[in-house]
This record gives C-alpha cells, structure tokens and sequence, in this order.
C-alpha cells in the first residue's frame, strides 16, 4: 500500500485534452443509437413497432432504474412504458428481458475474447479456458428460445408472478447479439479515446480497451447490491488497467473515477431531457383546455 500510495503521489498533474473527451462522448451516444435500433428490431421480430424517438426515451428513462439496488427495475420500467406505447405485454416484457440478458451475456463473451490474450499472459497459456467459456454462453444466447420459456416457468412457480412473453423469435436473439456485440467495440474505442483525453495517452490495443471497459461493466452490474455498479466498477476498472498495463495506479485511480462522471452525466441528462420534455403541456392539450375554459 504504501508503495502504491507515493506512485499515486508521482503521478504527473492531469491535463485534460478536452476535444478528446468530446469525441469519446459522441462515440457513446452512438452506441448507445445502436443499442436503442436493436431494441427497436427485436420488437419489430415481435411484430410490434415503436419511433425511435419514443424508444430513445423509453431507453433512457428506463436506465435510470440501474440506479436502484437490485437493477431489476429498469427491467420493469422499460416494459411498463412500452406497454404504454401500445406494444403488446408479450413484446414490452419479452423485449425488454431479452435486452438486459443479451447485453450482459455478450459483454462477458467480447471481454473474454477482446482480452484473451492478456489472460493467456497472467494465466500461464491457459486462456484457451476463457476462450470456451465464451463460446459456451454464445452457444446459451442462441439456445434462448428454447432455454427462457423454461425458466420463466421456474421464475413462475418460485413467485408466483406470471410473466407473459409468447413466443420467443428466433430472429430477435440474433438481432440482440449482433446489436450488443456493435455497441460493446463502440464502447471500447469511446473508451480507450477517453483515457487518452484524461491521461494524455492510451497505451495498449483497442482490444485491451474493450476487454476493460465489458469486464468492469458487467462486474458492476452483477454486483446487485451497488446502485449503478459504483465502487464495484470502478474498483475492477482500476485494478484491470494496471493488470494490462494501460496505466499505474494512479492513472487507473483518476481514469475510473472521472469516466464513472462521464459514463453517469451521459444515461441521466437525456433520461433528465426527456423527463422535463414529457412534462410540458402540450399544445394541442392547452388549447382543448382553453377551449373548454371558455
């Protein structure tokens, strides 16, 4: 610790490069464009359609729900305002799950193989295990027609709570897995452009950066107990970029607490956006008002 400590003290002062950061943020808000299509598609594989105006907002009123211990909720949250919408309650439940499943399965698989080579490093060539692994779970993705049926049943039985999906389309696994698997690389180079606005310099591959970012991400979101992953992310995004050698300790230490303010500031100011937008009286509801005032 100690050791630890004066290297965090020698650490060079922090000039940010600001249009760095800038151009990290857009390749955000275009990931987060492409998980807001797939979604729109794999409602469509349901046969069900909805703006992407109105599924942006969905999506992102919904994530705010990551906030709450238990994340359960943005589940709940983005199926209730699709049914809103006028999406059938098979559609908004099973879109909404299939959503949150696939994203967190395929997060594991590209953080596995983005980073296997530096596995195969600290395991002593025992990566390959990994590499399995994720192959077995991408197998689990495309078996999810069969698998989740059965275990709704299960779900249902232990709470007594039915939760009503239909038929599961092929089509809308397949969408999901090439949608999360896009915005996942989106979100490795945003990632790795961020480090290099904040630290002056992003050493290592754009693979090591997608292996970091996934890994951290879905450490954070398993850790249920943590409102939006904070501390359990941040402490494996630390502990990673010094693993890989992307930074020392407190270049990692700076990097995963000011990206936690950049990833935040970008799921709650549109959540926020769209919030105080849909509070707004709308004109044609004024007039109606006024007309029946008078």
């Amino acid at each position: 610790m100690v050791d630890q400590w004066r290297e965090f003290r020698g650490t060079p002062e922090v000039h940010p490069r600001w249009t760095l950061i800038a151009l990290s943020c857009a390749v955000v808000l275009v990931a987060y464009a492409v998980l807001i299509e797939t979604w729109r598609r794999i409602l469509l594989a349901w046969g069900d359609r909805l703006g992407f105006v109105d599924a942006a907002r969905i999506y992102f009123i919904s994530n705010l729900g990551r906030y709450v211990p238990g994340k359960v909720w943005a589940i709940g949250v983005m199926a209730e305002l699709s049914r809103r919408k006028q999406v059938s309650p098979a559609a908004a439940a099973g879109s909404s799950i299939i959503s949150t499943v696939v994203n967190i399965a395929t997060g594991f698989v590209i953080a596995l193989v983005a980073g296997w080579q530096a596995m195969d490093r600290a395991s002593g060539g025992h990566a390959v295990i990994g590499v399995v692994l994720a192959g077995v779970v991408l197998l689990g993705l495309f078996a999810l027609p069969m698998v989740l049926p059965q275990a709704l049943a299960v779900v249902r039985r232990v709470t007594g709570r039915d939760i009503t999906m239909g038929t599961l389309p092929h089509r809308a696994i397949y969408i999901a897995i090439a949608g999360n698997l896009l915005a996942w690389t989106l979100y490795g180079a945003a990632f790795q452009t961020f480090s290099a606005g904040v630290i002056g310099h992003a050493a290592g591959s754009p693979l090591d950066y997608i292996a970091v970012y996934a890994s951290s991400y879905v450490l954070g979101y398993l850790a249920l107990a943590f409102p939006g992953g904070i501390g359990a992310r941040e402490m494996a995004l630390t502990s990673l970029l010094q693993t890989l050698g992307l930074a020392n300790v407190g270049q990692a230490a700076v990097v995963a607490a000011t990206s936690r303010l950049w990833l935040t500031a970008l799921e709650i100011v549109p959540a926020l956006l769209f919030l105080a937008h849909g509070a707004r009286p709308r004109p044609h509801a004024m007039t109606a008002r006024d007309g029946q005032n008078s």
